[in-house]
């Protein structure tokens, strides 16, 4: 069997349980940040999104970070793990996650191609709006709107970045890795007031001095290796609502009022076509997920205020708490190893033969072993280890060769 679909095997059934657990880690934390505004909350979601895409990675570099094991039992297979209690030792089953080599081929299968598919979709999102831009063109504007945009330029510091015209968009979105734009669709200035203007531009302004374009196509590169699971999808949509909510308030602190600018966007949500434009492009739309109720109440309502030191505080704990939930969980991973044949043979002879297993011991360590007679005394009872000509006398053997030759009599 193959590192590599073992690995990815390892990695996906590890994925299944830890991804829903920081999720709710995740949602736990943002709820508990939520006095302190939506910055906080936005960068708990990526921290959750970088953690859900790692942590079930851990099973893939652990041998790399183990200590190698005594020369003396280097050969010995899948060594039982023991705990001790006072001078007695008790035998814990290996902690590996066995299936059968049909299970893993058909898992890493399914992984690797919706891996594909995801990565071919996101790649056409960038081809899509590569091609969205480059077909943009000048907005020729009146020089109200001009000195608007210049003001919203310089209050935002990115000078570099232009405003187009799209008849492919149905509502302000920004785009662009090296040089940023905002596209506008073409009949925006005929719809919408200035202050409506101000207020889309402001939003988009934002979205560009925070790098939102890059940051983005950032956090989907990464959620490709878990974008089979609903819960990235979650992740995702909550990394969006939040951002979205950070420019709101950004927008909101250099041009409006809360309240003012809250109007602005329902006066917008109502005017925009219902179609999304992020859906076929690779874009950062005012308008891009269903959270304008969740915006709008965030802007109307007024959040206390939280000094700085208290933020710094509330946002180290997160942090922390965040980390111990990941490290706890990551603890837990197991890696995934191929039945081989002999296990399977082994398997169904041990359920329908007596069971004779048990625990060989050396220098404090435990290895699996098989009960019976001692060859050189059959009047004594012995503990074999498998695949080794040593043996140990072992209390409970005894009980267990005779009650199995009992029953062969029977």
């Amino acid at each position: 069997m193959s590192d590599l679909l073992l690995s990815v095997t390892s990695y996906v059934v590890n994925a299944m349980w830890q991804l829903p657990l920081m999720l709710a880690a995740g949602w736990c934390l943002s709820r508990w940040l939520k006095p302190t505004g939506p910055d906080l909350q936005h960068r708990v979601w990526v921290l959750v999104l970088i953690v859900s895409t790692l942590a079930p990675a851990i099973p893939i570099f652990r041998p790399y970070f183990a200590q190698p094991s005594s020369s003396a039992h280097r050969n010995v297979p899948s060594p039982a793990i023991s705990a001790s209690l006072g001078d007695r030792y008790l035998p814990v089953i290996s902690s590996d996650i066995v299936l059968t080599p049909t299970a893993i081929y058909f898992i890493s299968g399914l992984y690797i191609a919706s891996l594909l598919v995801f990565s071919i979709r996101l790649c056409g999102q960038i081809r899509c709006t590569s091609t969205l831009v480059g077909n943009a063109g000048p907005a020729s504007i009146e020089p109200e709107y001009v000195a608007m945009w210049n003001r919203s330029k310089e209050r935002f510091s990115i000078r570099t970045a232009a405003l187009l015209r799209s008849d492919d968009v149905s509502g302000p979105v920004t785009a662009g890795f090296r040089h940023p734009v905002v596209l506008l669709p073409v009949a925006f200035f005929d719809e919408h007031s200035q202050t409506e203007f101000l207020a889309a531009i402001g939003h988009e302004c934002a979205h560009i001095r925070r790098n939102d374009y890059r940051k983005n196509l950032f956090y989907e590169v990464i959620a490709l290796v878990t974008a089979f699971h609903p819960v990235t999808w979650f992740i995702k949509s909550q990394i969006a609502q939040t951002r979205e909510m950070v420019c709101d308030q950004m927008a909101a602190e250099h041009f409006f009022d809360r309240r003012a600018y809250g109007q602005c966007l329902l006066r917008l949500a109502s005017k925009m076509a219902p179609a999304a434009p992020s859906a076929a492009f690779h874009t950062i739309g005012l308008f891009d997920r269903n959270s304008l109720e969740r915006r709008i109440m965030t802007l109307m309502t007024s959040s206390p205020r939280v000094t700085r030191i208290r933020r710094y505080l509330l946002g180290g704990t997160a942090v922390v708490l965040l980390s111990i939930c990941a490290g706890v969980t990551g603890s837990f991973t197991q890696p995934v190893s191929a039945q081989t044949p002999k296990q399977t043979q082994s398997g169904k002879k041990q359920e329908s033969s007596h069971d004779l297993i048990c625990t060989y011991y050396d220098k404090g360590v435990g290895f699996p072993g098989t009960c019976g007679r001692d060859k050189q005394d059959k009047a004594k009872y012995v503990c074999y280890e498998d695949g080794a000509n040593v043996s140990q006398l072992q209390i409970g053997c005894e009980r267990k060769v005779l009650r199995a030759e009992q029953a062969d009599k029977k």
